[in-house]
């Protein structure tokens, strides 16, 4: 996971954030920053969520046009981004309609952990039907899961700062570990062998994320005709060429904290390898992911 931010919001911040969370604009605030942050044009924003943007402490003033993020909106553009798709798929968890382990009715009264759970999005739905706790290792993460949980007059989950890696739980103490989407900022092996480490006998680990070539996918998809240009097709050759020796190299090939996505049958590999079986019946693609489910044998 990626290493701890020293930003910090103040009770001002905290509560002009609430407000702008219930406004109309939220969605076009969020997508906005989605692209200023990777550098995309956005095409005649609207004046007041412009306003909004600098209001918040989100932008400095544009320089060629495009408004330049603070390091607080940096920050924050992912948790609003995960604030409205989670708005969007109607209030509910991650892949709750498509994979069958993540039914509410399949977690109904379960022991949960969300690792790297980021704004806690997703344990707001899970909360009404399981006992769930959140881990990241980004505290302004978890102070904006507050926030969100205030803004939609939900109680605020539970939240613990830890790397995922070294899990402050003791052996056994959930029945599920999801990762949504994080698993590919961790050490990934590490915390597979952590997340079986405190699951009960019996329990599982459900990780939703983009194998390799999903993400190569994604990338060409998402840049166009922009992938083609000398400077992005070296960068992304770069990534891609990490990634592959990832397995054997570590992360000595790849940015700090860049997201490292491996094939399937390396997952299921480390999945063996941490002690757990992975369930084939209960594993399945989602659109532009894979969902990989594997159990703990029980006593």
């Amino acid at each position: 996971m990626a290493g701890e931010s020293e930003l910090e919001l103040s009770e001002a911040q905290a509560a002009r954030i609430e407000l702008a969370l219930r406004s109309p604009s939220i969605d076009e605030l969020a997508s906005c920053l989605w692209k200023w942050r990777r550098g995309l044009a956005v095409e005649s924003p609207a004046p007041a969520v412009l306003r909004q943007a600098r209001e918040l402490e989100l932008t400095l003033p544009a320089r060629d046009g495009s408004p330049r993020l603070t390091p607080l909106g940096a920050k924050l553009s992912d948790s609003l981004t995960e604030f409205v798709y989670w708005k969007q798929r109607g209030k509910r968890h991650h892949a709750s309609r498509e994979v069958r382990a993540l039914h509410p009715e399949s977690l109904r009264g379960k022991r949960i952990l969300e690792v790297g759970c980021g704004a806690g999005v997703n344990l707001l739905s899970l909360q009404s039907c399981a006992r769930v706790v959140g881990v990241d290792v980004e505290p302004l993460y978890l102070g904006f899961a507050a926030i969100l949980a205030r803004a939609e007059s939900l109680p605020v989950p539970r939240v613990v700062c830890a790397l995922a890696e070294r899990l402050p739980f003791a052996d056994g103490a959930f029945d599920v570990v999801l990762f949504p989407g994080s698993l590919p900022y961790m050490h990934i092996e590490a915390a597979l062998r952590e997340a079986a480490r405190v699951l009960a006998p019996g329990g599982r680990v459900i990780a939703v994320q983009s194998d390799l070539a999903q993400t190569f996918g994604i990338r060409v998809r998402q840049r166009g005709w922009r992938t083609l240009e000398p400077r992005a097709l070296l960068r992304e050759a770069r990534a891609f060429a990490g990634m592959a020796a990832y397995p054997w190299a570590g992360r000595l090939l790849v940015k700090p904290f860049a997201p490292i996505h491996v094939t399937r049958s390396r997952t299921r590999r480390w999945l063996w390898r941490a002690g757990l079986v992975p369930n084939a019946r209960e594993s399945c693609t989602v659109a532009q992911e894979a969902c990989f489910v594997a159990d703990k044998p029980g006593p």
